[in-house]
């Protein structure tokens, strides 16, 4: 197994990516601008290496900063966080030529994703009423259906083994159809490695991406496994390890800031208190005190739930945001606490 690897990315879901690495037994390896010097995914990592100014394409998006960092680190295997670097055939390619590790889609994958437009560019999440989450070892794909319900620019997530018509969208296709059609395309293309693939309300394709996703963990719930560690593994010995029975369902969404500063200048996060208990995920990229730029993403953390089926997994995530404490940064938690309201509702009146 590899003994050190690069995490390349920034914010909750290279936090989260550190903590895999760690678990795995690895060394993990963290980059940050010059903004994110003390940022919580750096100060989660074993060691962090500097690649370049605050602008994300002087720094994070710098292929050749990151290849540089992951070989002065003395690195073995890169792992991409952001959807930009895990579908690049670029960085993946230069990463192999390197003699490191890929942990992702071969570039030649990768490159016939961006050449048929069915890459990371394509339609917003927005426009996708869910995704199939998993891993792909080149012969089938072995991953969730995960459904969104979006509103004021913030969006709840669902995976769960109940298939109520009361929560039909848009006329839906079945889980099973779903996952069927996605697991071909993937087969087809035989890419290896953790996928997210949006599709469409009749079930269709949008958009395959690389990277770590942030609905990741809801998943892993169901999942009863950690992804990010099966994609290691796949990458190294080319069989990925099954996992245990998940949760019957899981409930949750990015929790994002919705006014972010300007002209180069810092928020400041007066409060950062996240929910705790079995059964309760918090993947946080920032803690009390932290600043927030405004060249990054505006996720500030990952709220989810699990349950033992769908009304109960949304019970306690509307538990769970009653425990959340954010000050200093305004932030849409209120609207997605009210689209958990309103699919709970439509559970118990059997509503559309």
């Amino acid at each position: 197994m590899a003994e050190v690897i690069l995490v390349a990315g920034r914010g909750p879901m290279a936090a989260r990516a550190v903590r895999s690495c760690q678990q795995a037994g690895a060394k993990a390896v963290a980059v940050y601008s010059e903004a994110d010097a003390n940022a919580l995914h750096v100060r989660l990592a074993d060691e962090s290496v500097l690649i370049g100014a605050a602008a994300p394409e002087s720094s994070y998006l710098d292929i050749s900063a990151l290849l540089e960092a992951a070989q002065v680190s003395g690195a073995q295997a890169v792992l991409p966080v952001h959807s930009v670097l895990g579908g690049s055939s670029e960085f993946a390619l230069a990463i192999r030529q390197a003699g490191l590790l890929w942990i992702g889609a071969d570039p030649d994958v990768l490159e016939e994703v961006r050449r048929t437009g069915r890459g990371t560019d394509g339609l917003a999440d927005t426009e996708s009423p869910g995704s199939v989450i998993g891993v792909a070892d080149g012969f089938r794909i072995d991953g969730l259906v995960l459904r969104r319900t979006g509103a004021a620019g913030a969006n709840l997530f669902w995976t769960s083994a109940e298939e109520p018509d009361r929560l039909w969208i848009e006329g839906l296709p079945p889980t099973a159809t779903v996952l069927a059609t996605v697991s071909d395309l993937i087969v087809e293309l035989g890419w290896r490695g953790l996928v997210s693939v949006a599709f469409a309300s009749d079930g269709t394709p949008l958009r395959i991406r690389g990277g770590v996703p942030a609905e990741l963990g809801l998943v892993e719930f169901r999942a009863g496994r950690d992804l990010l560690r099966a994609a290691l593994a796949l990458a190294e010995s080319g069989s990925p390890p099954t996992g245990s029975p998940g949760a019957p369902a899981a409930v949750g969404g990015a929790v994002r800031a919705t006014a972010i500063p300007g002209a180069g200048q810092p928020a400041w996060i007066a409060e950062f208190i996240g929910p705790v208990g079995e059964g309760v995920m918090w993947e946080p990229g920032y803690a009390t005190g932290d600043p927030l730029w405004p060249w990054y993403d505006p996720v500030l953390t990952v709220l989810g739930v699990c349950g033992d089926d769908l009304s109960a997994a949304l019970a306690g995530f509307q538990d769970a945001t009653d425990a959340v404490r954010i000050a200093g940064i305004p932030n849409d938690l209120y609207e997605l606490r009210a689209q958990a309201d309103d699919v709970a509702g439509r559970l118990r009146d059997g509503s559309p």
